[in-house]
């Protein structure tokens, strides 16, 4: 059976509000307007996207780190393009908190939900992490 490609479909082609950020899962809903106070993306067909980012250079690593409201939010403009039927990669030039190869593990009309994707080290340490939910260095 074949996949369904995701990074074709045209609901990915709306503007998102991130509502949840864990462990490099980003979970966004549908909103109808680019709120400038709420972090979010929004992918245009020509391969542009639009990011009201967080102005840290740490970008959303954490759920600590989750833009809130006292976080400076502004306007980025970047591109994203194709990488297979379920990833894509996001590159903003002048801000790298949202760079990077991500899997579309959810998308439906409302809801979309990315996944950052790294080295096979990195990943098998993001999984033990993700189980138990608490960190240890």
């Amino acid at each position: 059976m074949k996949s369904q490609d995701r990074t074709s479909d045209p609901f990915l082609l709306q503007t998102w509000k991130l509502t949840k950020l864990d462990n490099y899962i980003y979970t966004y809903e549908k909103q109808n307007i680019f709120n400038a106070k709420s972090p979010g993306l929004k992918f245009s067909k020509n391969g542009k996207i639009i990011g009201n980012l967080s102005k840290s250079a740490n970008g959303y690593d954490t759920k600590e780190d989750f833009p809130g409201k006292a976080s400076k939010l502004e306007r980025y403009v970047g591109n994203w393009k194709k990488v297979s039927d379920t990833t894509i990669a996001i590159v903003f030039s002048s801000n790298n908190s949202m760079d990077g190869t991500f899997v579309i593990s959810r998308l439906t009309e409302s809801g979309l939900k990315l996944r950052k994707v790294f080295s096979a080290d990195i990943e098998k340490k993001l999984d033990s992490i993700r189980r138990t939910k608490s960190i240890s260095y």
